[in-house]
This record gives C-alpha cells, structure tokens and sequence, in this order.
C-alpha cells in the first residue's frame, strides 16, 4: 500500500503455478532496476528508502515482494529456492527485460539478488547488497546502540520493540522513517515457504564482472559486517564500505552516504 501522498501504483503478479507468485510494482523509466527487501519486511520498505536516493536518475525501479512476504501470498506453491528464482525469471520476461539489469538487494534480499546475479551472470549491470545476509553461520556485532534520544518512550510497546531491536540509530528523523517505511511494510509471513526460499539458494556460482557495491553496518546485531568484507574476494570489481556508527538499518540510518554510494554505484554501471 502506497502511503497517501504519493500517486497511485498498480500492483502486478507474475505465476508459475498454482499459489507460486510474486506480488511488483513499476516506477520510473530508464535502466531497470530489481530491488528485493529483507526477511520479515515487504517491498514498501525498500521503496520508502530507495525513491529519495533515485529520484531524477534514469532508472526503472521494480520493487518485489518476495515469496511468503506482503502481497506474494500466498506462495505456498513455490518449490524452493529454485522456484523463487524461476519466479524472477518470469518477472523479467513479463516486463519485457530481456537485456542488463541492476539488482539491489536488502538483508535477506541481498542473498537472493546475489543468487539471481549468479544465474544471469552477463546480463547484470550492477549488483547492490545493503546489509546482505550471507548463508551459513552469522557474525553479528555486538548490540551498540549509537544514539537513543528517547524518541520510542510513547509508542506502543510491540512498535517500541520493533524500532528499537532495529535500529541502533533512535533520533526523530529514524523514528519518522520506521513510521513511514518499516512499520508498514512489516506484517505476517509465511514461514514455511521462507525457510524453503532459503534451501539451496546458491549466491556463490558465476563470475560477476558489473561493478558490485557492499555497504554493511558496524553495529548491524543482525547479520554483522566482517564475513560481508569477504565479498571484496568474491566479486572482482566490488566495492566493500563498513560503515561505522549505523547497524542494521543503515539505509535509514545513513541515508545521505548510502545514496552517495548508490549514486556512484550507478555511474560505475553506466546509469
């Protein structure tokens, strides 16, 4: 759902069987962009970070839920990670993408772009992971919370455990970007067909040459910061950024540096 003061967007779905779908929406016009939102969370929170840091450049963003998350339940059908991925392949076909594309991807959708980017090794132009989950076991930091202004003391106490077990970051600005674009993209998910999405999801194969961008939290609790740094090995033309004083939520933590990156990024991709 699209917060009030922004122009409708229709939402489409692509299928491959019967309660296999994927749930998108369309913005925007140049270079198509696939984003892909973490675990427990819904396209609406990438859009709500990503729009502010695209705006004016030429990019097609395609904003997905991803199976058993938001509007892609339910998703039952899906047969695996290999069925997540046939999912995508549909997406880009029904979109018309049958040239380079960019991938971005948020936590738990950074593995899942890195498993798409591994099966369409030529046709990515560019690879983004903000605070990638990587498979096997994590590394988190240790909890650090960098700035608490007391802003979370009147909300509810299910919102105040959820803004404050993510971001690490509490001033007035985070807490109106938890309202705006966490909290409304968080709600049930189908915990089943997530843990099948995650089984054999194979990130490591093919060789990326576009340019690759890793940008990670130093205080990230969630999924850490030092096994990503690996990644710089992984992908020859990687970018590898750890960014102190912002965890988990860096994107709405760090917005001003993440969108300089992703303005870099992007120019490295010929956008």
């Amino acid at each position: 759902m699209t917060e009030a003061s922004e122009p409708a967007v229709a939402t489409w779905r692509v299928q491959t069987r019967e309660n296999a779908r994927l749930a998108y929406e369309v913005r925007g016009d140049g270079m198509p962009l696939l984003a892909l939102h973490g675990a427990y969370s819904a396209r609406g929170e990438v859009r709500g970070f990503l729009e502010p840091m695209l705006d004016g450049l030429p990019v097609r963003r395609v904003y997905v839920d991803l199976p058993g998350h938001g509007e892609s339940r339910p998703s039952d059908g899906v047969d695996g990670a290999q069925g997540v991925l046939d999912l995508v392949d549909r997406l880009l076909q029904e979109e018309g993408i049958d040239g380079r594309f960019l991938l971005l991807g948020h936590s738990f959708g950074g593995l899942v772009a890195r498993a798409v980017a591994a099966r369409n090794p030529d046709r990515v132009a560019g690879l983004a992971l903000l605070c990638p989950y990587l498979d096997g076991p994590q590394r988190p930091a240790q909890p650090s919370v960098v700035r608490d202004d007391g802003v979370s003391a009147d909300l509810e106490r299910a919102q105040r455990d959820a803004y404050e077990g993510y971001f690490v970051v509490r001033t007035a600005e985070t807490l109106a970007r938890f309202r705006e674009a966490v909290a409304p993209a968080s709600g049930e998910v189908d915990d089943a067909v997530f843990e099948r999405a995650l089984d054999a999801l194979d990130a490591d194969a093919g060789v990326i040459e576009a340019p690759v961008l890793v940008a990670c939290g130093r205080q990230d609790g969630w999924v850490g910061w030092e096994r990503q740094q690996d990644l710089g090995t992984v992908y020859p033309r990687a970018t590898v950024v750890t960014v102190a004083d912002a965890g988990h939520a860096l994107p709405h933590e760090r917005p001003a540096l993440v969108a300089a990156l992703l303005a870099d990024w992007l120019a490295q991709a010929g956008v």
